[in-house]
């Protein structure tokens, strides 16, 4: 596909740009190293999530980039001490509008539909990271305070599954929390 070509094109007409393998790399990341993790499919997905719970303090979502920087300040302040103040620092916020996409389309509903479906391990575990990072944040009193998210057809999306565990009404310690991660 060249950089002029339109981008429901390259979908529906399978171009390698927008097929697989080369839509499926955040699982493996967040998998690991096994041969399996290369793979889409349930086995990468759940390696991916169970990783996300036992080996990561944050993952966070572009979306709520401000949120996230907040728990890390909140979490590791010898590192992030006053992170959200320059990222709110007009000189920073010069630097990110110094690209732009050119002759940016929106996708057909067919080409989303056809995305989602080529894409629906590494959907499920956007899903499951964001319903994580929201638990994360109630646990420590943040809300949220998204911006109007962009507009998507979110009738070709499922909706996610349901958290499996709620979040207690019992309080924890801040600190026995961050103990407990560094434990592990």
């Amino acid at each position: 596909m060249n950089s002029f070509e339109d981008i429901n094109e390259c979908i529906l007409e399978n171009y390698p740009e927008c097929s697989n393998p080369r839509l499926f790399y955040i699982i493996p990341y967040f998998c690991g190293q096994h041969p399996r993790c290369r793979e889409p499919g349930e086995w990468a997905l759940e390696r991916a999530k169970l990783n996300v719970n036992e080996n990561f303090l944050l993952v966070g979502i572009l979306e709520e980039l401000e949120d996230v920087l907040l728990l890390l300040e909140r979490f590791l302040p010898h590192y992030f001490k006053g992170v959200l103040s320059i990222y709110k620092d007009p000189e920073h916020r010069k630097l990110g509008n110094m690209t732009v996409t050119v002759r940016k389309t929106v996708p057909s509903p067919e080409a989303v539909q056809i995305l989602y479906q080529r894409m629906r391990y590494e959907y499920e575990f956007y899903h499951y990271v964001k319903e994580q990072f929201h638990l994360l944040k109630r646990k420590f009193g943040l809300k949220s305070q998204v911006s109007q998210p962009p507009l998507r057809p979110q009738f070709f999306i499922p909706s996610p599954l349901e958290t499996e565990e709620p979040i207690g009404d019992e309080e924890q310690d801040d600190e026995k929390w961050l103990e407990d991660i560094y434990k592990r």
